[in-house]
C-alpha cells in the first residue's frame, strides 16, 4: 500500500493517524509506504497521481486497487481486509 501526500496537504494530514494505526494491524499482512509527492515527482507522474492524498493498493506486484481523498479508517481497513485474502 502506497500513500502519495505532501505536507502542505491538509486531508493527508488528517487521514495520516489512520494509516499509521492500519498499517500497526495489518503489521505482518500488508506493507505500508508513503511517497512525498513534491520530493518524488517522476514517481508520482508514472502512477499518474492528481490528488493527493492518492492511495494505491498492490498485489502481487501490480495496482489492485486506488482511490482519492480523505477516507473514513472503516473505509481502509475494509479494502485491506480485501487486499489480504
Amino acid at each position: 500500500m502506497v500513500d502519495f501526500w505532501a505536507g502542505w496537504c491538509a486531508p493527508c494530514h488528517a487521514m495520516a493517524p489512520i494509516m499509521k494505526s492500519l498499517a500497526k494491524e495489518f503489521d505482518e499482512q500488508i506493507t505500508f509506504a508513503k511517497v512525498d509527492v513534491p520530493n518524488n515527482r517522476d514517481l508520482a507522474e508514472q502512477f499518474k497521481i492528481r490528488s493527493l492524498p492518492t492511495v494505491i493498493l498492490f498485489k502481487n506486484g501490480k495496482e489492485w486497487d486506488r482511490f482519492s481523498g480523505l477516507k473514513g479508517r472503516s473505509d481502509i481497513r475494509n479494502l485491506l481486509r480485501k487486499l489480504s485474502k
